[in-house]
């Protein structure tokens, strides 16, 4: 039980970040376009935030109940993250279920790498027309660029540096248990 409790604390603690960062956004972009800021909008934009930041929590406890439930060593969503970001795969990690999963990644994402870049690229582009919109106040246009330019030219070098460690993952299973090779 002590490890349900520590699960429930973390996903407490994000939905709470959830909630101040849905909360901020929100005021956030009612101030960049030049609009006041009351009260009320504060009171309803948080009771959206808590709102979903339940969600959150009810969704991460029912997704590690869902992990907790299959035998070690699966390739739950959870370990498949730390195993990729450790480089190491689980103790009871056995090719016939992970090979799989692990291809399918390297599959997806290859596609992604290049539609992720055209679709923020794309993303970017329309934020510099917000810039040129006539209106008030431009600095919603300035900021949208700034960002989806970052993801666009950030996400395939993200994509080309998770690739190799996923072929790592693939290349620790023995030759004779190993579908991959």
């Amino acid at each position: 039980m002590a490890r349900t409790g520590a699960t429930h604390a973390s996903v407490d603690t994000r939905a709470r970040h959830r909630f101040r960062i849905y909360a901020g956004l929100q005021l956030g972009i009612r101030l960049l376009r030049g609009k006041e800021v009351g009260s009320e909008d504060v009171a309803i934009y948080g009771a959206f935030g808590v709102a979903i930041g339940t969600f959150t929590v009810w969704m991460a406890v029912r997704a590690a109940a869902k992990d907790r439930a299959l035998p070690p060593g699966s390739p739950t969503a959870t370990n498949l993250k730390k195993a990729i970001s450790t480089g190491q795969l689980p103790e009871h990690a056995s090719a016939e279920l992970w090979e799989p999963e692990l291809i399918t990644m390297l599959i997806e994402e290859r596609r992604m790498a290049w539609i992720g870049s055209v679709f923020f690229g794309l993303a970017t582009v329309l934020g510099v027309f917000v810039i040129f919109e006539p209106g008030e106040n431009p600095w919603l246009g300035v900021v949208c660029s700034v960002v989806f330019l970052g993801w666009a030219v950030g996400f395939p070098l993200w994509v080309r540096r998770r690739r190799p460690r996923i072929q790592k993952l693939l290349d620790q299973f023995p030759e004779e248990e190993s579908l991959w090779r």
